[in-house]
């Protein structure tokens, strides 16, 4: 019983820690992608630097903040879109030896792109890193990770 408990509570805990939150529509991810869209997902799969926030913007605009162990999705028309992440308090382009990683999708209709997002070390702060994920990877990722926060209304 006090294994059950802790458990539970564990897992609560994990959930309600949660502090990952985006700023634009989150699409109904158990639909295919609109005909007219194409699906974006930056996936940040590892603890390493867990203590600090990587906020994500596409084109100057703020996408959301994304937490370990979490990730973000939104649907957008096809086009070229300019990912930029930066730690958290620090602003994106801020410093260019750190946050130096950015990364282009050219969005075609009706696909899905799956981006890992990366911290790591830098000389003075931490650095944010972008790559192409596989999508089977990508996609156990999102069954086992929690949605985030949803902070938009249309």
């Amino acid at each position: 019983m006090k294994k059950t408990l802790l458990l539970f509570i564990l897992v609560c805990s994990t959930y309600l820690y949660s502090q990952t939150s985006q700023y634009v529509e989150f699409p109904d991810i158990k639909s295919e992608v609109s005909p007219n869209k194409a699906r974006i997902y930056i996936i940040r799969p590892t603890g390493k630097l867990s203590h600090y926030y990587i906020t994500l913007s596409s084109n100057g605009d703020m996408i959301g903040r994304l937490d370990y162990k979490n990730y973000l999705c939104w649907d957008v028309n096809a086009g070229t879109y300019n990912l930029e992440g930066a730690f958290e308090g620090n602003k994106i382009r801020k410093d260019q030896t750190e946050n130096k990683d950015f990364f282009t999708v050219n969005a075609k209709e009706g696909k899905t792109y799956y981006i890992r997002l990366s911290p790591g070390y830098g000389l003075t702060t931490g650095k944010a890193s972008f790559d192409i994920i596989e999508s089977e990877k990508a996609k156990e990722y999102i069954k086992k990770f929690p949605q985030p926060k949803v902070k938009y209304v249309n």
